[in-house]
Protein backbone atom coordinates (compact mmCIF):
# COMPACT_ATOMS: atom_id res chain seq x y z
CA UNK A 1 0.00 0.00 0.00
CA UNK A 2 2.80 2.47 1.02
CA UNK A 3 4.39 1.43 -2.42
CA UNK A 4 1.51 2.44 -4.51
CA UNK A 5 0.93 5.60 -2.69
CA UNK A 6 5.26 6.88 -3.11
CA UNK A 7 4.54 5.96 -6.56
CA UNK A 8 1.78 7.95 -7.33
CA UNK A 9 2.08 10.81 -4.78
CA UNK A 10 0.29 13.43 -6.76
CA UNK A 11 -3.31 11.42 -6.84
CA UNK A 12 -2.93 10.22 -3.69
CA UNK A 13 -2.67 14.08 -2.54
CA UNK A 14 -5.72 14.44 -4.49
CA UNK A 15 -7.75 11.58 -2.78
CA UNK A 16 -6.70 12.82 0.70
CA UNK A 17 -7.93 16.38 0.18
CA UNK A 18 -11.20 14.77 -1.43
CA UNK A 19 -11.63 13.11 1.91
CA UNK A 20 -10.83 15.75 4.12
CA UNK A 21 -13.40 17.58 2.06
CA UNK A 22 -15.78 15.00 2.36
CA UNK A 23 -15.45 14.85 5.74
CA UNK A 24 -15.35 18.65 6.56
CA UNK A 25 -18.70 18.90 4.60
CA UNK A 26 -20.35 15.95 6.86
CA UNK A 27 -19.64 17.73 9.58
CA UNK A 28 -21.18 20.79 8.12
CA UNK A 29 -23.97 18.93 7.15
CA UNK A 30 -24.59 17.02 10.59
CA UNK A 31 -24.35 20.12 12.61
CA UNK A 32 -27.27 21.46 14.54
CA UNK A 33 -26.65 25.03 14.07
CA UNK A 34 -26.19 24.41 10.17
CA UNK A 35 -29.99 25.70 9.84
CA UNK A 36 -28.74 29.27 11.07
CA UNK A 37 -26.08 31.42 9.48
CA UNK A 38 -26.46 34.14 11.47
CA UNK A 39 -25.77 32.29 14.55
CA UNK A 40 -22.32 30.32 14.04
CA UNK A 41 -21.98 28.70 17.50
CA UNK A 42 -24.35 26.38 18.71
CA UNK A 43 -26.75 26.55 21.41
CA UNK A 44 -28.06 22.98 21.71
CA UNK A 45 -24.39 21.44 21.59
CA UNK A 46 -22.38 22.20 24.68
CA UNK A 47 -19.61 19.93 23.64
CA UNK A 48 -16.21 22.05 23.84
CA UNK A 49 -13.81 19.22 21.80
CA UNK A 50 -16.63 18.79 19.09
CA UNK A 51 -17.02 23.18 18.59
CA UNK A 52 -13.43 22.59 18.91
CA UNK A 53 -13.11 20.27 15.67
CA UNK A 54 -15.63 22.27 13.87
CA UNK A 55 -14.34 25.71 13.85
CA UNK A 56 -10.47 24.20 13.37
CA UNK A 57 -11.44 21.76 10.10
CA UNK A 58 -13.57 25.22 9.05
CA UNK A 59 -10.27 26.98 9.16
CA UNK A 60 -7.92 24.21 7.54
CA UNK A 61 -10.51 23.63 4.88
CA UNK A 62 -11.27 27.26 3.92
CA UNK A 63 -7.80 28.07 4.16
CA UNK A 64 -6.88 25.42 1.65
CA UNK A 65 -10.21 26.19 -0.63
CA UNK A 66 -8.83 29.91 -0.41
CA UNK A 67 -5.30 28.91 -1.68
CA UNK A 68 -6.73 26.86 -4.37
CA UNK A 69 -9.15 28.93 -5.28
CA UNK A 70 -8.67 31.40 -8.28
CA UNK A 71 -9.21 35.22 -8.21
CA UNK A 72 -9.42 35.48 -12.20
CA UNK A 73 -12.36 34.63 -14.11
CA UNK A 74 -11.58 31.79 -16.67
CA UNK A 75 -8.36 31.01 -15.07
CA UNK A 76 -9.73 27.60 -13.08
CA UNK A 77 -10.81 26.14 -16.64
CA UNK A 78 -7.29 27.23 -18.24
CA UNK A 79 -5.24 25.42 -15.08
CA UNK A 80 -6.70 22.60 -15.69
CA UNK A 81 -6.90 22.39 -19.32
CA UNK A 82 -3.60 23.13 -19.48
CA UNK A 83 -2.49 20.87 -16.12
CA UNK A 84 -4.17 17.65 -17.44
CA UNK A 85 -1.77 16.61 -19.71
CA UNK A 86 1.42 17.67 -17.15
CA UNK A 87 -0.11 15.90 -14.53
CA UNK A 88 -0.73 12.85 -16.84
CA UNK A 89 2.72 12.38 -18.55
CA UNK A 90 4.41 12.98 -15.02
CA UNK A 91 2.54 10.59 -13.52
CA UNK A 92 3.59 7.98 -15.73
CA UNK A 93 7.66 8.63 -15.67
CA UNK A 94 8.05 7.87 -11.52
CA UNK A 95 10.92 5.62 -11.72
CA UNK A 96 9.73 1.91 -11.52
CA UNK A 97 12.27 -1.03 -10.30
CA UNK A 98 11.22 -4.35 -11.62
CA UNK A 99 12.61 -6.89 -9.31
CA UNK A 100 14.64 -9.84 -10.78
CA UNK A 101 12.23 -12.72 -11.13
CA UNK A 102 13.63 -15.26 -8.30
CA UNK A 103 14.91 -12.53 -6.00
CA UNK A 104 13.67 -12.68 -2.18
CA UNK A 105 13.34 -9.06 -2.18
CA UNK A 106 14.10 -5.26 -3.97
CA UNK A 107 17.90 -5.42 -1.53
CA UNK A 108 18.75 -8.57 -3.83
CA UNK A 109 17.62 -7.86 -6.56
CA UNK A 110 19.33 -4.40 -6.39
CA UNK A 111 22.41 -6.16 -4.89
CA UNK A 112 22.20 -8.65 -8.05
CA UNK A 113 22.04 -5.46 -10.47
CA UNK A 114 25.82 -4.16 -9.22
CA UNK A 115 27.38 -7.49 -8.55
CA UNK A 116 26.43 -7.79 -12.62
CA UNK A 117 27.70 -4.57 -13.48
CA UNK A 118 30.78 -4.55 -11.65
CA UNK A 119 31.61 -7.89 -13.10
CA UNK A 120 30.73 -6.83 -16.42
CA UNK A 121 33.60 -3.90 -15.76
CA UNK A 122 35.84 -6.09 -13.95
CA UNK A 123 35.86 -8.22 -17.30
CA UNK A 124 36.45 -5.76 -19.51
CA UNK A 125 39.21 -3.68 -17.55
CA UNK A 126 40.83 -6.69 -17.64
CA UNK A 127 41.13 -7.12 -21.16
CA UNK A 128 42.46 -3.62 -20.96
CA UNK A 129 44.94 -4.71 -18.32
CA UNK A 130 46.30 -7.35 -20.58
CA UNK A 131 46.41 -5.36 -23.79
CA UNK A 132 48.57 -2.58 -21.48
CA UNK A 133 45.60 0.31 -22.22
CA UNK A 134 44.56 0.54 -18.09
CA UNK A 135 47.21 3.79 -16.80
CA UNK A 136 48.80 2.72 -13.96
CA UNK A 137 46.49 4.39 -10.79
CA UNK A 138 43.57 2.47 -12.80
CA UNK A 139 45.19 -0.54 -12.38
CA UNK A 140 45.62 -0.15 -8.27
CA UNK A 141 41.65 1.13 -8.55
CA UNK A 142 41.05 -2.25 -10.41
CA UNK A 143 42.23 -4.47 -7.60
CA UNK A 144 40.58 -2.51 -4.79
CA UNK A 145 37.22 -3.23 -6.58
CA UNK A 146 38.31 -7.01 -7.36
CA UNK A 147 38.88 -6.99 -3.68
CA UNK A 148 35.36 -5.13 -2.90
CA UNK A 149 33.29 -7.12 -5.63
CA UNK A 150 34.70 -10.85 -3.60
CA UNK A 151 33.29 -9.82 -0.49
CA UNK A 152 30.03 -8.09 -1.76
CA UNK A 153 29.49 -11.60 -3.46
CA UNK A 154 30.25 -13.63 -0.72
CA UNK A 155 28.39 -11.73 1.63
CA UNK A 156 25.18 -11.54 -0.89
CA UNK A 157 25.47 -15.68 -1.23
CA UNK A 158 25.49 -15.87 2.26
CA UNK A 159 22.42 -13.81 2.35
CA UNK A 160 20.46 -15.40 -0.36
CA UNK A 161 21.33 -19.26 1.83
CA UNK A 162 19.99 -17.64 5.09
CA UNK A 163 17.88 -14.32 4.68
CA UNK A 164 18.12 -12.59 8.09
CA UNK A 165 18.40 -8.82 9.13
CA UNK A 166 22.07 -9.31 10.22
CA UNK A 167 23.33 -10.23 6.64
CA UNK A 168 21.17 -7.83 5.30
CA UNK A 169 22.41 -5.17 6.83
CA UNK A 170 26.16 -6.88 5.84
CA UNK A 171 25.35 -7.23 2.12
CA UNK A 172 23.65 -3.17 2.11
CA UNK A 173 27.48 -2.14 3.34
CA UNK A 174 29.23 -4.37 0.90
CA UNK A 175 26.67 -3.63 -2.02
CA UNK A 176 27.63 0.37 -1.28
CA UNK A 177 31.40 -0.40 -0.79
CA UNK A 178 31.46 -1.82 -4.31
CA UNK A 179 29.30 0.85 -5.64
CA UNK A 180 32.13 3.41 -4.38
CA UNK A 181 34.71 1.11 -5.64
CA UNK A 182 33.14 0.94 -9.21
CA UNK A 183 32.93 4.79 -9.00
CA UNK A 184 36.63 5.01 -7.67
CA UNK A 185 37.91 2.64 -10.76
CA UNK A 186 35.30 4.76 -13.46
CA UNK A 187 37.48 7.74 -12.16
CA UNK A 188 40.82 6.24 -12.81
CA UNK A 189 40.41 4.77 -15.85
CA UNK A 190 39.11 8.17 -17.60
Amino acid sequence: MFEFVSEHQFWAAVVIYWIFSAAVSSIIKASPWRARASRPDPCTVRSAGYLWLYRFLHSVAGNMTTAFAGKIPGLKTFLLVLMIPCLLAVSSCVARYTVHPGALDKTDSAAYDVLLIAQSTIDQARILYQAGQLPGPAAEALNRLIAAYNIARESWRIYRGAPSAIYLDQVTRNVSDLARSLRAFEKEAK
